[in-house]
């Protein structure tokens, strides 16, 4: 007793507080929130990045990609997103699944970025009137449900070739071969894994039911979030070399914007014709141009750099809903920045192409 009561009036006390106050105050600041940051990220130049073998680098104006710059928020930084108006809090269940660890996201992501590079240049080849060839390899996992089977078997980026003795090149037989079957049935999966093949008994669990779903579809526990993302692995054949070097970029939303720089690559003449272009938008195999997130964030990213142009994809969006599009987001946006950046709405490959080709070169050269 008597040393503690000595250690309370020792002059040491004071700061020996007011450092442990300052240690909880610290564990408090940065504890996680459930919500992510979102902020403007960058507009890169794509011809750094994408190089067509024997293709024309000469254009006088620039394509860019858009990114956000996106991270987990703890208490300081949700404070301080609170505070700035160029940050955007969102809750971690709609950037990715509360069953899905760090990991599989960024692994899913890269995925995406490689379809959407896959589909820029099968777009890109097609309109240059370049043959390309697809074979399709089999269906990848890229999404694992929580609490059913698969789990337990299979990886992000695994890639499944059959089910049983029925051979799967694509995700659609995948999903297929396993319709009909009931819970509590075996099947015999055959999968790809970093280059080796791999094989898996797994029984069958019903999925949770759906609304008005009068009874539950059983499966392994493979879900395609995105349809017209990584679903099937591909082995495309060009007849000439695309290199892309996105480094840790993630997502599809590039997909439209490498499209139009592979196909100007291809191409003679040029499509910037002297602008700085930027947008965003994924990319179909067939040329469609899908709706991303974070669009007003690549607007400002966009103005920052001096683009001339800014494409958008103008997305349907349901009848009688409050949503918007990404159009009528980034419109209000650039609005609201007074900048004089164009932005323009695109639902295929070929708005952007059109609007391009149908502008007279910058200043007159």
């Amino acid at each position: 007793m008597t040393r503690r009561r000595h250690f309370f009036k020792s002059r040491f006390a004071p700061f020996i507080a007011a450092a442990l106050i300052a240690v909880a105050l610290l564990a408090v600041a940065l504890s996680p929130t459930g919500y992510y940051i979102i902020r403007p990220g960058s507009a890169i130049e794509l011809q750094p990045m994408v190089t067509v073998q024997g293709g024309h680098k000469d254009e006088k104006g620039v394509l860019m990609l858009t990114t956000v710059r996106m991270g987990k928020a703890n208490v300081l930084g949700y404070l301080y997103a609170k505070a700035d108006p160029y940050s955007e809090l969102v809750k971690e269940s709609a950037i990715h699944s509360p069953h899905e660890t760090d990991e599989q996201y960024n692994l899913r992501e890269l995925q995406e970025m490689t379809n959407s590079q896959e589909n820029a240049m099968i777009v890109a080849f097609r309109k240059a009137g370049l043959p390309v060839k697809i074979k399709e390899k089999g269906a990848n996992v890229v999404f694992l449900v929580p609490d059913m089977p698969a789990k337990n078997y299979l990886k992000i980026g695994d890639v499944i070739t059959k089910v049983d003795e029925t051979k799967i090149t694509n995700a659609q037989q995948l999903l297929n071969s396993l319709k009909g079957k009931k819970a509590g049935e075996t099947v015999t999966l055959t999968y790809d894994r970093d280059g080796k093949t791999r094989k898996a008994e797994i029984t069958l669990k019903a999925f949770p039911k759906v609304p008005g779903e009068k009874e539950a579809r059983a499966g392994i526990g493979i879900a395609y979030p995105n349809p017209e993302g990584p679903v099937t692995k591909r082995e495309i054949e060009l007849p000439k070399r695309v290199t892309i070097s996105s480094e840790n970029i993630g997502g599809p939303s590039a997909g439209m914007m490498f499209t139009l720089e592979i196909l100007n690559q291809l191409t003679p003449g040029d499509l910037t014709k002297g602008y700085r272009v930027a947008g965003t938008g994924t990319i179909g195999a067939k040329g469609t141009v899908g709706p991303i997130g974070g669009i007003e964030h690549k607007v400002r990213a966009s103005d920052k750099m001096k683009a001339d142009i800014f494409f958008a994809p103008d997305n349907s969006v349901p009848a009688g809903s409050k949503q918007r599009s990404n159009y009528e987001d980034a419109k209000a946006e650039a609005e609201k920045l007074g900048t004089k950046m164009k932005i323009v709405p695109v639902r295929t490959v070929d708005d952007a192409i059109k609007y391009l080709e149908g502008l007279p070169p910058k200043n007159g050269k």
